[in-house]
């Protein structure tokens, strides 16, 4: 029965090379599973079809991972030997694979001679299959004895298998334990909103507070005035007690004074005649006596009373002459805050007059933008007149669509007129801003290849032609100052994520007189050097840019604080408690490869992602604190120090040089420099002139308008993208992607993205909004085009959109926030050899495969973001191509997306 079920095949000594070949390429893939390479070997070192050195590279390759790719690579070896090698392939296939040999060649397998083809002797084979049969006596004991390991190993599994169980009980005790610490973390929570809360209640009553100040300082003001009033007064009262005193002490007159003599003498004679007198005399005059004594005490006691009067008088005059001195320094310190009040005017008021000036000199720049816009305008009326007048023409030739194209006419100009009336429309909204497109249009292309690179994408930043405007929250104080050694007044902490913030103000210094201390923060710092005005916003600059900045004032400069005591607090709290080491945080990509080093020197290869976390750390000189990210989540790993953007591009620039001379030295021997040391480095370049291209605020008013040279850059900033879960897929070179993308849309969870057949207005309109990814035009009129509404129609389906593009659609998707999976195969003359059956049934060749994998792979590098590269020895055939192909798909769709800033 088995005989009658077999279908008779070709004659094997009939069948030619190609034939004999095709038959076995028709069941490459079954035979790739089913055969073992081990098994076959020998037979074929016996038949001289394999020698010694391909057995050790079928049997020991490090490429070769599995079974089926060393079976694949020993048919590739055996297609070399020609029709010699699928003989006694065949025959092998006869001998240990029976069934397999059947249902390959449809004829029963035999071991008798007349089958044979020769190759080996009847006596060689006998012998040969003594040899194999013992050598399976012996893989079956080894099989027995695998089968008890493995019996052990299962035991030792259910072994780790509990263990595993118990791990389980504890994790699930840890998240018991991480609900309830998170149900606490969330009491916590509202208890800092509440402290929150309290904390706006203070800020409320501390407002109150300060308005309560200000109405006690005006009431200060008015009692100061009372009190010069009352000073006023007591000098009056001063004066006229002093005319008093003067009055009470004047002499008496000489006549007086004479007359008073002659008045004492008479009362001398009297007393001399009254003791002659009678007792009555004498007490008449004893009466007279007590009288006057009465009388001279009553002048003695005003006399007394007036030196009392005198005392107090005297300490009065003190107490004024204190609060005279007292006014007196007052009275100095508002002179000097009026003369500072006075250069603070004058400050002002030259602001004033440059912020007139410049104000004036936008006036002018915009009327002349809406100058060159009207005129644009008009050139595009009278072009698109032009176009109306050409397809009239081109309309009344095509008879036999007349009506048609008389529709389409009327259509294209009310179109027009639409376009016209809404650049009439929002003209005036666009004075201050250059459209990107437009310049991007004026730019004449480098290259051919740099011609086909869409720089539409640049930020705003880099293709500004005016001073960045920046939105400044909050309430920001001006303060113009001497800043000669401005480092050398204070010191600043802080970092492009946390802002810059003054920490130390050295006392008796001008900023430490102005009232600047620890807290403030930095918002922006202007000065003249060279006769150069430069001005640098700090808001978002790193800690090494504000340090240069503030190094460079060498006179009078202005620096824009705000208060935000809470935040520079946080910061300080965190360094001190080493949460983080400065307030420095960004993500860049690294274009060369810088080996590591002692003393912590972080190890890196041309296009690391690197997470930059301090430009100045500390003891250390023209060094960056950094470290590795994961490739699939937002987590810093192993860090290190690396050189600062300017050594790591003197290091670039000497690996250049390097290279340029390794490359002539080897070109002189014969030598090739090997892809990986030309893969070392990424020439990435920029055209613009600032200090340094990391730094986007810094604006020179004579820097702005130079940019005729080129500045490599060794490091480019990076931001992350999280795309959703199936990313569109683009597969090169493109004549490799065109023959695989078509297999790939076979596979479940993937589509190919279908063309758009558009007429030329639409065409046109659908261009003009950036929605046309590839196309081309038809021969019978319209576009056949490949749209952005495409790749989202299938992207909304949840699964992967197959791109048969080109490279020029991944800027294009980037500006729609779709971030495809560029995979390139590499290739080689070997690997291009493996392809050419399907190759040819898609009507290329190896010779072009090749030259369009040399082509592309030179504007690799110039991509935004990272592609993945599928080395050829990394697969065999193309059963393998597509099993990678399908595993790196599945690894790239995982990764974090980094996306670099167009720099031109």
């Amino acid at each position: 029965m088995a005989d009658e079920c077999v279908v008779k095949g070709p004659d094997l000594k009939e069948l030619d090379e190609e034939g004999l070949w095709e038959l076995i390429n028709d069941h490459r893939h079954r035979i790739s599973l089913g055969v073992r390479p081990c098994m076959l070997i020998p037979y074929l070192r016996q038949a001289r079809v394999l020698s010694e050195l391909d057995e050790d590279e079928i049997l020991s390759c490090h490429n070769l991972t599995n079974r089926s790719m060393r079976t694949s690579y020993m048919l590739d070896l055996l297609r070399t030997q020609g029709r010699n090698g699928g003989v006694a392939l065949l025959e092998s296939l006869m001998i240990h694979y029976p069934s397999l040999y059947t249902q390959v060649t449809g004829q029963k397998a035999s071991t008798e001679p007349s089958k044979f083809s020769g190759l080996i002797k009847y006596s060689e084979l006998t012998e040969y299959l003594v040899r194999a049969v013992t050598g399976m006596q012996k893989e079956l004991q080894e099989a027995r004895n695998e089968a008890g390991r493995m019996g052990m190993r299962c035991t030792s599994l259910q072994a780790d298998i509990s263990q595993m169980m118990e791990q389980e009980e504890k994790s699930r005790c840890f998240r018991s334990d991480n609900e309830r610490m998170r149900r606490q973390l969330a009491v916590a929570h509202r208890e800092v909103t509440k402290l929150k809360d309290e904390k706006c209640d203070l800020y409320v009553r501390y407002t109150a507070a300060i308005e309560e100040k200000s109405a006690v300082n005006i009431r200060c003001r008015d009692l100061t005035l009372q009190v010069y009033q009352l000073q006023t007064e007591l000098q009056k009262a001063q004066a006229e007690t002093d005319y008093q005193k003067r009055r009470s002490l004047k002499c008496a007159s000489p006549a007086e004074t004479q007359q008073l003599r002659e008045e004492l003498s008479a009362l001398r004679r009297q007393i001399m005649v009254v003791e002659k007198f009678s007792p009555a005399h004498e007490d008449i005059l004893a009466q007279d006596l007590a009288e006057a004594r009465d009388g001279r005490m009553e002048l003695a006691e005003q006399l007394r009373s007036y030196r009392d009067e005198n005392e107090r008088l005297l300490r009065e005059k003190e107490e004024l002459l204190d609060q005279k001195e007292h006014l007196a320094l007052q009275v100095q310190q508002l002179t000097l805050d009026c003369d500072l009040h006075k250069e603070k005017s004058t400050v002002i008021q030259s602001q004033l007059r440059e912020l007139q000036a410049e104000r004036d000199q936008a006036y002018e720049s915009r009327d002349e933008a809406q100058a060159q816009i009207s005129r644009s305008l008009a050139d595009k009326d009278a072009l698109r007149t032009q176009l109306v007048q050409v397809q009239e023409r081109v309309f009344s030739l095509q008879g036999a669509r007349a009506r048609v194209g008389i529709k389409d006419l009327h259509d294209k100009q009310n179109f027009l007129l639409q376009r016209v009336e809404t650049a009439e429309n929002d003209s005036p909204l666009d004075d201050d801003f250059v459209f990107l497109n437009d310049i991007c249009e004026a730019k004449p292309p480098r290259d051919t290849q740099s011609s086909s690179t869409d720089r539409s994408s640049a930020p705003p930043f880099l293709m500004r032609t005016r001073p960045k405007a920046v939105r400044l929250s909050g309430r920001v104080l001006s303060i113009s100052l001497q800043g000669k050694d401005l480092l050398g007044q204070l010191s600043v902490i802080g970092g492009n994520k946390t802002g810059v913030f003054v920490h130390e103000v050295v006392e008796g210094s001008a900023a430490h007189t102005l009232g600047i201390g620890p807290g403030a923060q930095i918002v922006e710092v202007k000065y003249e050097n060279n006769q150069q005005t430069l001005s640098m916003v700090l808001q978002d600059s790193t800690l090494e840019e504000a340090l240069w900045a503030l190094g460079q004032v060498t006179g009078l400069c202005h620096l824009s604080l705000r208060s935000n005591q809470d935040a520079y607090e946080s910061v300080l709290q965190q360094v001190r408690s080493g949460a983080i080491s400065s307030g420095d945080s960004f993500y860049m990509r690294v274009n060369m490869a810088i080996p590591g080093g002692p003393g912590g020197t972080l190890g890196m290869s041309c296009n690391d992602i690197l997470h930059v976390t301090n430009t100045r750390p500390a003891g250390t000189k023209s060094t960056w604190q950094a470290s590795h990210v994961h490739p699939s989540q937002l987590v810093d790993l192993q860090g290190g120090t690396l050189p600062n953007y300017y050594r790591a591009q003197q290091l670039l620039i000497r690996a250049i040089e390097n290279m340029s001379f390794q490359t002539s030295k080897s070109n002189k021997g014969g030598g090739v420099t090997t892809k990986e040391k030309q893969k070392a480095i990424r020439i990435v370049s920029t055209g613009r002139q600032s200090r340094n291209p990391l730094w986007l605020s810094i604006e020179d008013s004579k820097a702005k308008n130079a940019r005729g040279c080129v500045t490599l850059m060794p490091y480019t900033l990076v931001t992350p993208h999280f795309p959703p879960v199936c990313r569109p897929i683009l597969v090169l070179p493109t004549v490799l992607g065109r023959v695989l993308d078509q297999k790939l849309a076979t596979w479940q969870g993937f589509q190919l993205c279908e063309p758009e057949l558009l007429s030329s207005s639409e065409h046109a309109v659908r261009l003009q909004r950036s929605e046309v990814l590839e196309d081309s035009e038809q021969a019978g009129g319209g576009h056949l085009s490949h749209t952005l509404q495409s790749v989202e129609k299938v992207m909304k389906k949840g699964i992967h959109c197959v791109l048969p593009m080109g490279l020029d659609c991944v800027r294009r998707l980037h500006r729609a926030d779709i971030f495809p999976i560029i995979i390139f195969m590499a290739q080689s003359a070997r690997s291009a050899r493996r392809l050419r059956s399907k190759l040819h049934r898609h009507g290329q060749n190896e010779e072009r495969l090749l030259s369009c994998s040399n082509s592309e792979e030179s504007l690799l590098d110039k991509l935004p973001c990272l592609c993945r590269t599928v080395q050829p020895d990394y697969w065999c055939d193309s059963a393998t191509l597509l099993n990678s192909l399908h595993t790196v798909i599945w690894e790239e769709q995982q990764k974090i997306v980094w996306v670099e800033p167009d720099l031109w």
